[in-house]
């Protein structure tokens, strides 16, 4: 017997080399230098936050891969000069990094500190005519860079192609118990995105606002006062359009000029005179693309008495009361393109037959493609509301007028329209409007194959969502989408990013419904099971 076949030598316990181990250990060679290959060639970055606060918002995503910066043949430029001390300067620079990775190399990224390079900060001052003695971020749009810097005071057409952001601008602040400022928000990719937004596109886009049909008010020097819609304030902002009031003309038809791409109507407390209709029907019809959008009051009667003029049996003038719609010339206006109101429908809940200010409401998926981010998202709609029927009042002349229809927001199926407050009784499935309602709609003119031809009108049965207290964040991305839409950009459509740096607890009804049942009758039925468990342990 040989050393090697006796199990008790040493030669004989030594682990055998066959070739399968030489075959798994190039395997993993191969695998370890390929791992190292596609490392060094592709670069990726996974945001591990838990509200995604290193990642820009999926609005700048498709600004950045829009043809309006794709198609550059000059980069633009962000000159980012703050000091590293500076509040959230480390979130910033990431975003910054972020804005340059996903532009593909169309936007260029200089961050310095003016504080430690002084030097740097004087050349900048003496290139833009800026002063760096405070937080500042240039974005350069200029496709000529030899351009002078002052050519937005000579050239109004390029006015936008150079924006300069101040520091103040990235941050919201919020005053502490103590009296102390603190910062609770950081702005920064919204800003960003609204002000390259302004510099890449140069001319203001345009659109009127009625003012003399709602109950729109003037501050002390004739100016619009926005506040009661800084929603609207806040969308037009963001999307590079002026708001210009308007009043239309109640004797006679007028011609809006070209160059305004939409009309604004918020809150009507009066209806529309022949003329007026006519006028709006006239830039609604034309055959290019122009935008309406209509904002009713629910607290507005539907149906109210009202006079008019008529003529008597011998033609003289007279005046009589007559009880019908409040605003019978635009619901007709709204009649004929496919969005009827349903009427004096108070939206209630199914289950306690109560009027309800606080709506549980649903994006549906059936929407307009630029919200498809949004499709099958709840959320909740504040203030009073009013429905509306999608119905064409003449299917064939819809279909010539190429006529489409979209719903945009809905109710939840709890809701429902109460058409008879005076009823007093509890819901009725055959007088009653069930839900879901529609409170939300858009209509399209023209075909989709020529968007340059399409009008777009919407309507929305709330006027509280256009205050900045009354909107939540998904309402305001969403009607931004929107409008995005309507002027002919839906690249700009999306949500916008979490600026929040303080976490903060919504809870709906259901879940406020849900923490009084476990914190007020659960948890106490709890403790008094455990303790007379305890009770009963000691006492045998």
């Amino acid at each position: 017997m040989s050393k090697t076949e006796y199990t008790g030598h040493p030669d004989a316990r030594r682990p055998k080399k066959t070739p399968l181990s030489w075959i798994i250990f190039a395997l993993l060679a191969i695998i370890v230098i390929c791992c190292n290959y596609i490392g060094c060639r592709e670069y990726g970055r996974i945001d591990l936050s838990e509200y995604e606060s290193y990642s820009i918002s999926e609005r700048s995503k498709k600004l950045l891969e829009s043809d309006a910066i794709q198609k550059r043949e000059t980069p633009i430029r962000i000159i980012f000069a703050f000091p590293a001390s500076s509040p959230g300067y480390h979130r910033m620079y990431v975003l910054l990094e972020e804005y340059a990775r996903h532009s593909n190399g169309k936007i260029e990224i200089e961050c310095f500190d003016p504080l430690r390079q002084p030097g740097r900060a004087h050349d900048i001052e003496d290139i833009y005519n800026v002063k760096c003695d405070q937080e500042l971020c240039i974005i350069d749009a200029r496709n000529d860079k030899n351009a002078p810097t002052n050519h937005y005071d000579a050239d109004p057409s390029k006015a936008n192609q150079f924006r300069i952001i101040t520091g103040s601008q990235f941050l919201k602040y919020d005053i502490r118990p103590d009296g102390k400022r603190q910062v609770v928000a950081l702005m920064m990719d919204d800003v960003l995105c609204d002000e390259l937004i302004k510099a890449i596109e140069g001319r203001q886009r345009k659109m009127c606002i009625i003012t003399n049909k709602s109950s729109l008010q003037f501050d002390n020097k004739g100016n619009l006062d926005t506040t009661t819609i800084s929603t609207i304030r806040s969308i037009v902002g963001s999307l590079n359009i002026n708001l210009i009031p308007a009043v239309l003309s109640e004797t006679e038809e007028q011609e809006i000029p070209d160059d305004i791409d939409g009309l604004i109507i918020i809150a009507p407390q009066s209806d529309f005179e022949p003329c007026q209709i006519k006028t709006i029907e006239k830039f609604w019809d034309r055959n290019e693309r122009k935008s309406i959008f209509i904002a009713l009051d629910p607290s507005l009667p539907f149906y109210s008495t009202q006079k008019i003029k008529d003529k008597d049996a011998k033609g003289d003038d007279i005046v009589k009361d007559v009880f019908g719609p409040t605003l019978p010339n635009l619901y007709g206006f709204l009649s004929r393109n496919g969005i009827k109101p349903s009427g004096d429908d108070r939206i209630m809940l199914k289950n306690s037959q109560r009027l309800v200010n606080n709506i549980s409401v649903v994006f549906p998926n059936n929407a307009l493609p630029c919200t498809q981010s949004f499709w099958n998202n709840t959320t909740q709609l504040e203030g009073r509301c009013r429905s509306f029927y999608l119905v064409h009042q003449d299917e064939s002349e819809a279909s010539a007028r190429k006529l489409v229809q979209y719903p945009l927001i809905y109710t939840t199926d709890e809701y429902y329209g109460e058409t008879n407050p005076n009823r007093g009784a509890a819901y009725n499935e055959h007088d009653d409007i069930n839900g879901p309602l529609c409170v939300a709609a858009a209509v399209t003119k023209g075909t989709v194959n020529d968007p340059n031809r399409m009008n777009t009108l919407v309507v929305v049965g709330n006027v509280d969502m256009l205050a900045e207290e009354g909107a939540r964040k998904e309402i305001r991305d969403y009607l931004r989408s929107v409008w995005a839409w309507m002027t002919e950009r839906p690249e700009y459509a999306g949500k916008s990013a979490n600026i929040d740096l303080t976490v903060k607890i919504d809870l709906n009804r259901h879940s406020r419904s849900a923490v009084e049942h476990l914190t007020l009758i659960i948890m106490p039925l709890l403790a008094l099971l455990i303790a007379i468990f305890i009770w009963n342990t000691r006492r045998h």
